[in-house]
């Protein structure tokens, strides 16, 4: 009993000022400077305010009549990237292979990203080329492509059933980047394997007649 008696005489001396309601945050400012401290003769005593209190002039306070200050409005500038018209969607692409500074193959698209996605989504339906997905927001259209090993499987029935299986198709990943005034392809096994350069300009190939029709 005695030590909750205790607990909660604690609690009151050290926040009597949230229970009763007196606040004293701003009492310092009616505080009077009192007289320097007396030293004995003979004693010299090195001292400094550590704590000055600044003069203040003026108000002190928001007061009643304080209004929170409305934020301007954010303005968004937007750039038209989209197509706007038709002839815009069906103007020449000039797709060409080209080599990146790594030396990669690639086939640059002179157009936006908007109108070159759209243009090669199109593209790709066309061809003999399965497209089973595409993500817009990574620039990727994911193919099926069949596997050279399993055309040139020459292996016996038995051979083929106690043998390893061979996927009939692989997937692929065909990466759409945009540099400068134009965009770029690449065909890549996965997300840091890039295709071999003969199945590369296979399917770019592809892609570049239909885009040029």
């Amino acid at each position: 009993m005695r030590l909750i008696l205790l607990a909660g005489l604690a609690v009151l001396s050290t926040g009597c000022s949230w229970i009763l309601g007196d606040n004293q945050a701003l009492s310092y400012l009616d505080v009077q400077e009192s007289a320097e401290t007396q030293v004995p003769e003979g004693i010299t005593l090195n001292t400094y305010d550590r704590f000055p209190i600044p003069e203040v002039e003026g108000d002190t306070g928001p007061g009643e009549e304080f209004i929170t200050p409305v934020p301007e409005r954010l303005t968004v500038a937007r750039e038209e990237s989209e197509p706007t018209s038709l002839s815009d969607f069906k103007r020449t692409l000039n797709p060409r292979f080209v080599r990146d500074g790594a030396g990669t193959l690639t086939l640059q698209v002179d157009a936006r990203f908007a109108l070159a996605w759209s243009r090669v989504a199109d593209a790709l339906a066309a061809t003999d080329i399965r497209l089973t997905d595409l993500n817009r927001s990574i620039g990727t259209y994911f193919l099926e492509l069949p596997n050279p090993e399993a055309e040139a499987d020459d292996r016996s029935w038995w051979g083929r059933l106690w043998g390893d299986r061979i996927e009939p198709v692989l997937g692929y990943q065909l990466k759409m980047i945009e540099a400068g005034e134009g965009v770029y392809l690449t065909l890549q096994q996965d997300a840091e394997t890039l295709a071999e350069e003969a199945l590369t300009r296979s399917v770019l190939d592809q892609v570049k007649q239909q885009l040029e029709q």
